[in-house]
């Protein structure tokens, strides 16, 4: 039963008296003889003014591996109610199975998950790190992971949108600034000879600010992003609950606004409004099949052209591309095996698995067979010229000494290329859905996206990597405008499908009869009537039945 058991004590200094003993009230003496001075503790004669000292409590707990229990205290507390409280915490924590006698921050907590955290990918450990040093810790990772509850993660994303918006508004003011510099730097360009150092100086000097301040830019943490630091707490937070180190899993209970980030298509009109403006209608842009096809005429020639490709029209991730070796590749049966990728922790590149359900294999078209097949006859000749500075990798995509291409690499090339053929900008990952919305239009089952793609389930796959296309919509609305009967113009509904032919369905088969209860009396009478009605068929006098089958049926 819970009892609370607090007291006051200071910090003052004074002669020492026994409290306790045969010696109780005595002085301590030291070893030589005098008076000995320290803390006066709960001894103090000034504990009785209001203000003075401060307030502890204690509770005898058991120890599962000490047979006696251990007295835990604490104090601190300016009031008794203070300390009252936090007894009474203490001891439903305790009751909670709790370790109440362990002091852990959530800093130090998450840094012990993370290090001990097993089977999982090392990319998911490095973004697990990620989001505890950049949006947790600097919030949340003061506090005692045993007082940790939802309002310190509520707290916690509502200063990562605070930060956000003052992310927005640095970023509007160094934009100024830019403007700022260039206008100082034409008006030097512009200007006299005899004004020019004066406008030469203001322009460097603006352009030493708009350095500084962008120095300071902040990335903005996005809802996707919130949603992923939340789905590491839970998971931080759920562990913690297995192993019985807090009392609840809090970040299961919080909510985020929901704000999906749907691809949208280079329409034609936002084409040309972006060439106009430079304005960019969202964050994740696809383009059509029209503008990959450009594309890929532009960069026929370019070295990495089955590259662009096959990423362009198969989806696969970047990682899985530089990590894609000749073994997992079978040209004559036209199919890709997707086995491994390269990700990127601290600058270097580690060898994992795919992501979760992501091993599979994609059939390829006769295009990207034959420039395979050129990519694996051009890689020979450069084996052969570089020699014994080669690099033997096995990787279908290397460069001229035979290693692998860094994953960011591919990234900067692709902008690179997108900017040079005057094409609105996409991602590099922007090909992976564009991919997914050329098959959906080309025809593919939900199913066979979501396997292409190598998806966990096909709703992620046709809720943020498709897109319907101009073509599409346009017969869906005239499809729709049909169905409406006007004066002047009737419906035009879909011809009915022939109904398919009834199946027939066989006879059940005559069950045989069965006997009821009355022993050999009922089976003379049914043969007696058999044999009447064979007379009477042929003409013959019945014959008599026996006597006992005249005899009346049982009840």
């Amino acid at each position: 039963m819970f009892e609370d058991r607090t007291y006051k004590r200071c910090y003052c200094l004074g002669p020492l008296y026994h409290q306790r003993g045969p010696h109780k009230g005595e002085p301590v003496f030291n070893e030589d003889g005098t008076h000995k001075t320290g803390e006066l503790g709960a001894s103090c004669p000034k504990l009785g003014v209001r203000g003075h000292g401060v307030w502890y409590f204690f509770l005898l707990l058991a120890a599962p591996d000490k047979p006696e229990p251990i007295r835990f205290r604490r104090g601190g507390f300016r009031t008794q109610d203070d300390a009252v409280e936090e007894c009474k915490k203490v001891w439903e924590q305790h009751n909670a199975g709790l370790d109440v006698t362990v002091k852990e921050t959530v800093a130090a907590w998450l840094e012990r998950w993370a290090d001990n955290k097993k089977n999982v990918a090392a990319s998911t450990i490095q973004k697990y790190r990620e989001h505890i040093q950049l949006h947790i810790v600097p919030f949340i990772g003061h506090i005692d992971r045993k007082d940790l509850r939802k309002h310190h993660l509520e707290a916690m994303f509502k200063g990562i949108n605070d930060r956000n918006t003052t992310a927005v508004i640095h970023r509007e003011y160094v934009a100024l600034l830019a403007e700022d510099c260039e206008a100082k730097r034409l008006r030097w360009r512009e200007g006299s000879k005899a004004d020019r150092p004066v406008l030469r100086a203001s322009w460097h000097e603006a352009r030493e600010l708009l350095a500084s301040e962008r120095r300071k830019l902040r990335r903005v943490t996005d809802v996707p992003t919130q949603y992923k630091i939340r789905a590491t707490l839970s998971t931080a937070l759920s562990d913690a609950y297995d192993a019985e180190e807090v009392t609840k899993n809090w970040a299961s209970l919080i909510k985020i606004s929901k704000r999906q980030v749907k691809p949208m298509l280079w329409t034609p009109a936002r084409v040309a409004r972006w060439r106009e403006t430079g304005e960019i209608p969202g964050k994740v842009m696809v383009w059509t099949p029209q503008l990959t096809g450009q594309f890929l005429d532009t960069y026929e020639d370019d070295d990495l052209y089955d590259l662009w490709h096959f990423m362009a029209l198969r989806g696969p991730r970047r990682g899985e591309v530089c990590a894609l070796p000749w073994t997992e590749i079978d040209l004559e049966a036209m199919t890709v095996c997707i086995s491994r990728q390269v990700i990127s922790i601290a600058n270097a590149l580690v060898g994992a698995d795919p992501k979760a359900g992501s091993e599979r294999v994609i059939s390829i078209d006769s295009e990207a067979q034959q420039n395979l097949a050129e990519r694996r006859t051009r890689q020979l000749t450069q084996r052969v010229k570089a020699g014994a500075a080669w690099t033997d990798t096995g990787l279908v995509w290397t460069q001229e000494n035979g290693e692998g291409y860094h994953p960011d690499y591919l990234t900067r090339r692709f902008r690179r290329l997108v900017e040079l053929a005057d094409l609105p900008p996409v991602t590099l990952h922007g090909l992976r859905h564009g991919a997914a919305c050329i098959a959906h239009r080309g025809g593919a089952k939900p199913k066979a996206v979501q396997e292409q793609l190598g998806h966990s389930s096909y709703q992620i796959t046709m809720d943020t990597y498709t897109n319907i296309f101009e073509e599409e919509q346009r017969e869906l609305a005239e499809a729709a405008l049909n169905v409406v009967p006007r004066a002047g113009r009737p419906a035009t509904l879909p011809a009915p499908q022939p109904a398919a032919a009834p199946v027939p369905v066989p006879a059940p088969a005559e069950s045989p009869e069965l006997r009821p209860a009355g022993g050999g009396r009922l089976t003379a009478l049914r043969r007696a009537r058999q044999r009447k009605a064979q007379n009477a068929d042929a003409g013959a006098a019945p014959t008599p039945a026996p006597d006992r089958a005249a005899e009346p049926l049982p009840a």
